[in-house]
């Protein structure tokens, strides 16, 4: 009897076309798929496949997030999606350090007790890699952001992670806050800046991610509620208020959709959403974009203790603090997502990359087993 014919294999484009479409926000679909056949490996671990799986998802997902609460001496690592494969390397945040920004995939990180070397380090918490930076000409930093060095020449940010990158710090000396920039392509920080103001006792930035619109980075400012403007190409510093919020509620910087400057805080169990808009006279101003009613989503035991410590910037998902847990809410879809139990969080900061299989190739032999 002849044996049975075996089924004609898939086409290579079909095969491409099909991998494509695994959701990101799920990478153990992606890891899985590499251990079908040698050529299915072959295919996720190419070049080319890997800039066209990116580019067909645009946005990276949210894959985990770093929480900073005062019941705890470091960030706590929190997964987002689960099952997952991510898993951060041995390196972590030490018990003095505190995260400034999270960008890219990458965590910029701040050791308040370091010498001249380690004081500011760029961390990359799926591969390990890790970046140390010499320390500013300062007495202090008290805030810093960490930016694509390509994002003014117009990158798309799809291939960047791992490349050149500019960090902006806030540095504290005899009364002022100057603005120093650092380039990873010349490790070193740029002396020549000039920008500097005088802001007293509320210099020192949140611990939240600065908020970044082309070569503009917002820094929220603590003890007084007003933003920080820093801009690359005029090398300026200049003070914006923030809406009125009746008493001056935490709030947290974003970025909108139409790529303005925005603004969340709580109120009376109450979301409010800011934007920031110039009138036809070119006055700018803030105007409330949407007010979300909290108790509908989640039960809020004391609204004095809600508020809002944490945006993603691209899944819009904004994260509130609350008397029961900390929550997360996706703007668009207005899902609501308990993502951690009782803390007193104050700020977090969004891991967002495309997890790969090309990424992290130890973790995955670890973690399979346990999908």
């Amino acid at each position: 009897m002849a044996s049975p014919r075996s089924p004609p294999q898939l086409m290579a484009d079909l095969v491409s076309e099909i991998l494509l479409r695994l959701p990101p926000e799920d990478p153990a679909c992606l890891i899985r798929a590499s251990l079908v056949c040698k050529t299915w490996l072959r295919l996720i671990y190419d070049g080319a496949f890997l800039r066209r799986y990116r580019a067909f998802h645009r946005a990276p997902p949210l894959l985990a997030f770093l929480a900073c609460s005062y019941g705890n001496s470091e960030p706590r690592f929190i997964p987002f999606t689960s099952p997952t494969p991510f898993k951060p390397p041995a390196f972590v945040c030490s018990s003095r350090s505190r995260v400034m920004d999270c960008r890219r995939g990458r965590a910029l990180l701040f050791d308040m007790w370091a010498d001249s070397e380690g004081a500011l380090s760029v961390w990359d918490p799926i591969t390990g890699d890790r970046q140390v930076l010499p320390k500013p000409d300062c007495f202090y930093i008290s805030g810093a952001a960490l930016l694509c060095a390509s994002a003014a020449a117009g990158c798309d940010h799809l291939d960047c992670r791992g490349g050149p990158f500019l960090v902006v710090c806030l540095g504290l000396s005899r009364g002022a806050t100057d603005a120093h920039v650092y380039s990873s392509d010349t490790r070193s920080w740029s002396w020549g800046a000039q920008a500097s103001v005088q802001l007293g006792a509320d210099s020192f930035g949140e611990m939240n991610s600065p908020v970044v619109i082309g070569d503009e980075v917002y820094f929220a400012l603590d003890l007084t509620p007003r933003i920080l403007k820093y801009s690359l190409g005029k090398d300026d510093l200049s003070l914006i208020g923030p809406p009125d919020q009746d008493g001056g509620s935490e709030f947290v910087l974003m970025r909108t959709e139409d790529g303005s400057l925005g603004l969340a805080a709580v109120r009376d169990s109450n979301l409010y959403l800011w934007s920031r808009k110039v009138n036809p006279e070119g006055v700018a101003g803030w105007v409330i974009c949407r007010v979300i009613n909290l108790q509908t989503l989640f039960s809020i035991h004391n609204s004095k203790t809600t508020s809002v410590i944490g945006f993603t910037e691209g899944v819009e998902v904004i994260f509130v603090r609350t008397y029961v847990g900390m929550f997360a809410v996706e703007l668009k879809s207005g899902k609501v997502k308990k993502v951690a139990e009782l803390d007193y969080y104050f700020s977090v900061l969004p891991i967002m990359s495309f997890y790969t299989p090309d990424c992290g190739r130890c973790n995955h032999r670890h973690r399979l087993a346990d999908l």
